[in-house]
């Protein structure tokens, strides 16, 4: 049969073809220029990665207005490289280079601990999300204690349909229930849910590798975590003054101040090995000796000094330990923690244990107070400084916008947003009011506060549905914006990436409408 196109002339020699060949080249030569350009100059590079970032808020604001279908937002480019992947995610290669730290082939486990309620859910994905963003190295893990059949069905799957796709890297472990208080004669008196962070570590520890198929390393690093801790960056085993505040003192008198040189080697430096572990200093100091005589009268735990329980075993999450050490210190963690809560049936019971054990066992934490911010009104042995040093006026843009794009200001690893955050009347933040369905189709977005929180403006916060007034200082007005505006910035950027990922265009909602200072406790 002839081709019905044979008798077509040549498309490639009329003048207006060959403007366009012409053109198209030229086109081409100015974007790879460009490209080059981009490249060999990091500034400018953040720079047009800003204007991209702008583009996006631009074409959601519009969305939100019904300019666009939600289908046209979702497919609209959001990574200047790749037409396939959000900028989050991650190549295959990019994976397998996480697995282990930067620094050496150190492999690094991160665990926290969490019950199956839709309220920690959400955490667990915000988590995951955020060590995604930043390139957390190392595998990241949930361990879920407690969950019924028909929630252990549903947390599996929202885990192989939501977490398991972002990285190789993601697992999950489900445990029995833990966190019943029992009485001497073993009758179920109470449930205290923090019992499921050590027993639900012990556990994983000796049940659950088992989705790497791999037996822990001696040296493999142990960080715990806390669900409602949100990485800012990247955390290893090593440390060193340059970007870490060393908390120590002298032997003899005083509190931890911050310092350049770690504790007890006076160095400039740090690396998490075995008998050497470290943590995050948290604000109880001594209290725990308090409770030592669980650990038996000639333990180890009894004898240690006001100022040595200072310096080496106030710590908290982040831990970090060797997978020995961490593993020695969830046994005997397991073992004093229903003890200390009889004595204390109060919050902080197992972080208590937790010290016990380990001066029990003799392993002193190097103290840092770098790792976390989470009080505003902690001055010393948080990482506050760091976002004091931050311009005022810019603080909430920063926030919300440019944590993931500035690398020269010195920041924290995580936030720990156990706090309730407030400015002014209405800028809020709590985590327990934040709707259970924030993350899904439906649900609006987070309302963003007003730019200037943070600038010295509000120096006072009204709290929901009391007729009171809290006032304070300009500094703590400005941590207080910090938290408010970087968590109501990345909550609203992890809600954007799940409907991209999930969601059909019609149901897709980014309106920016919750006001978590409205919403009923």
């Amino acid at each position: 049969m002839k081709n019905p196109y044979s008798n077509r002339r040549s498309v490639g020699t009329t003048p207006s073809t060959k403007f366009v060949s012409v053109f198209a080249f030229i086109i081409g030569i100015w974007l790879v220029a460009i490209t080059t350009y981009l490249r060999d100059n990091p500034q400018i590079r953040n720079e047009f990665t800003s204007d991209i970032r702008k583009e996006e808020e631009i074409i959601a604001n519009t969305l939100s207005k019904g300019g666009l279908r939600a289908k046209e937002w979702l497919h609209h480019q959001k990574d200047d490289s790749s037409n396939a992947r959000h900028k989050w995610e991650l190549s295959s290669s990019e994976d397998l280079a996480l697995q282990t730290g930067p620094h050496d082939d150190t492999h690094i486990h991160i665990v926290f601990s969490t019950d199956c309620s839709r309220y920690q859910h959400w955490q667990s994905y915000q988590l995951f999300l955020s060590a995604l963003k930043i390139r957390q190295p190392g595998r990241i893990t949930r361990i879920a204690s407690g969950c019924t059949e028909e929630e252990e069905v549903s947390i599996r799957k929202w885990h192989e349909e939501h977490i398991a796709i972002l990285s190789s890297r993601f697992g999950l472990h489900l445990t029995p229930h833990f966190s019943s208080v029992k009485d001497e004669s073993g009758n179920t008196v109470g449930d205290y849910e923090f019992f499921n962070k050590p027993f639900g570590l012990l556990h994983w520890m000796e049940h659950g590798d088992l989705d790497t198929n791999q037996p822990f390393g001696d040296n493999t690093l142990i960080i715990l975590m806390d669900p409602d801790q949100m990485f800012m960056r990247p955390i290893t085993g090593h440390f060193q003054s340059s970007d870490t505040i060393f908390r120590g003192g002298p032997n003899d008198k005083g509190l931890n101040v911050d310092t350049e040189l770690t504790y007890k080697e006076n160095e400039s430096t740090f690396t998490v090995r075995r008998g050497h572990p470290l943590s995050q200093e948290f604000g109880f100091g001594d209290a725990w000796r308090e409770f030592a005589i669980v650990a038996g009268q000639d333990s180890p735990a009894t004898k240690v000094t006001g100022v040595k329980a200072h310096r080496s075993y106030a710590a908290g999450p982040p831990y970090i330990a060797t997978a020995s050490d961490m593993h020695a210190i969830a046994q005997k963690w397991v073992e004093f923690v229903p003890l200390v809560h009889a004595l204390y049936p109060e919050l902080m019971a197992e972080m208590y244990a937790f010290s016990i054990a380990s001066a029990h066992l003799e392993l002193p934490h190097q103290l840092v107070g770098s790792l976390m911010i989470s009080d505003t009104n902690i001055d010393s042995g948080e990482g506050w400084k760091w976002i004091d040093a931050l311009p005022a006026d810019n603080i909430c843009n920063f926030a919300m916008n440019e944590l993931d794009n500035d690398d020269s200001h010195r920041l924290p690893s995580v936030l720990h947003y156990c706090q309730r955050y407030g400015v002014g009347d209405r800028a809020f933040f709590a985590k327990r009011k934040l709707p259970k369905d924030f993350f899904s189709c439906e649900s609006p977005l987070l309302e963003e506060p007003s730019m200037d929180i943070g600038s010295g403006k509000y120096l006072y916060r009204k709290p929901p549905f009391l007729d009171t007034t809290v006032n304070y200082s300009a500094t703590v007005e400005k941590r207080e914006a910090f938290a408010i505006c970087g968590m109501t910035g990345f909550l609203n950027q992890a809600a954007l990436f799940f409907k991209r990922k999930h969601c059909d265009g019609s149901k897709i909602n980014i309106k920016k409408e919750i006001n978590l200072h409205d919403l009923p406790e």
